[in-house]
């Protein structure tokens, strides 16, 4: 007697149900969140499956989606058609599939969304930011990276690496471990991101970087232009340790640069902070925007500029259709301000630049 397909199904509906329950109130328990799971499960079964994903060369999670889900998905539609299995066996398979594929979304990554704030675990004080206090942080930005500019030494074009790319992914890592000594939450053994197979529709879509629950791999778009290639590896390497929200993981990025040996880290950390910092100026206040960015050197601005040209040849239709599937998205993870929730970065910016002048 063949066995009921639909009781899979159901079995799995009734874990995903559970971990929908799990999320919903996982979000008025910080602190049991940030204990249990993000600094204990989440941790240890993220580094184990990115130990393994870690090793392959490519995105398994691409392979999977590119190779793997077509194939088993026209090998079922044949055996359905040629009556090897009927359609109950089908439907219920696919089904279960899907509902796995969210329970391991969610409970295996997405409750990071109901952890402690950042600014809390690194004790920095976020409060209403005032336009002087941007004006201050973009210009001391400023400075900084027409210092760094200066020692890498690159004339006034835009500056080209003097690395292969792959290298500045698999230093990540190295960056990491240095920062993990003033930030100690930051630590583990985790795998190096990977550049996108898919890069290229990506870039149609505005993705610099993406991160697979489902793999724990972090993904960098191949089109990123050099001077931000190590900040958006950066970026995509917090979402692997935990760190889903994108203003924190912005933050992240830019303090993991700041605290490398490395010249063009500290660099592209800054030119981060820089681009974020100085949007939230000139939205504010556009004169004093101005009048900062009369002080970027000549250099620096032909990397913005080289940072701009990279991005210029997939702004379209796609790119306007990605942000509203990426707002749409964060929104539906309690980051209420979508798209925009990236720049408050700067809240967390500003925070850091207080406290380590003891304000």
């Amino acid at each position: 007697m063949k066995k009921n397909p639909w009781i899979r199904t159901a079995v799995s509906a009734a874990f995903a149900a559970a971990v929908l329950i799990l999320n919903r109130a996982a979000q008025g328990h910080t602190q049991t969140v940030e204990r249990l799971y993000s600094q204990g499960v989440y941790r240890v079964w993220a580094q184990a499956a990115s130990a393994i994903t870690g090793l392959l060369p490519v995105s398994l999670s691409e392979l999977a989606l590119l190779v793997l889900l077509p194939a088993a998905l026209i090998i079922s539609i044949v055996r359905w058609v040629r009556r090897r299995i009927d359609w109950q066996r089908f439907a219920s398979g696919w089904l279960t599939a899907a509902l796995l594929a969210y329970v391991l979304f969610y409970g295996g990554w997405a409750l990071n969304y109901s952890r402690l704030p950042y600014a809390q675990i690194a004790g920095l004080e976020t409060a209403p930011v005032e336009v002087n206090r941007v004006e201050e942080l973009t210009a001391g930005l400023a400075a900084q990276a027409r210092e760094l500019r200066a020692q890498l030494d690159a004339g006034d074009g835009a500056y080209a690496l003097t690395c292969s790319r792959r290298e500045v992914l698999k230093n990540v890592n190295v960056a990491y471990a240095a920062a993990a000594q003033r930030y100690p939450w930051l630590t583990g053994n985790y795998g190096a991101p990977k550049f996108a197979l898919l890069s290229t529709p990506l870039a149609h879509l505005n993705i610099a970087g993406i991160f697979s629950p489902f793999t724990m791999e972090a993904h960098v778009n191949a089109h990123e232009a050099d001077v931000l290639l190590a900040a958006t590896a950066m970026h995509e390497a917090a979402h692997l340790r935990g760190f889903a929200r994108e203003d924190e993981a912005n933050y992240i990025a830019y303090a993991v640069c700041m605290e490398s040996d490395d010249l063009y880290v500290r660099y592209s950390g800054t030119l981060l902070g820089l681009i974020y910092a100085g949007n939230a100026l000139n939205g504010s206040d556009p004169e004093a925007y101005r009048a900062v960015w009369d002080t970027y050197s000549p250099g620096v601005i032909s990397d913005l500029r080289a940072y701009s040209a990279a991005w210029a040849p997939y702004k379209g239709k796609a790119s306007e259709v990605g942000d509203q599937m990426n707002d749409a998205y964060l929104k539906a993870h309690n980051q209420n301000d979508g798209i925009k929730s990236y720049g408050r970065m700067v809240d967390l910016m500003i925070a850091q630049m207080l406290k380590d002048r003891g304000e």
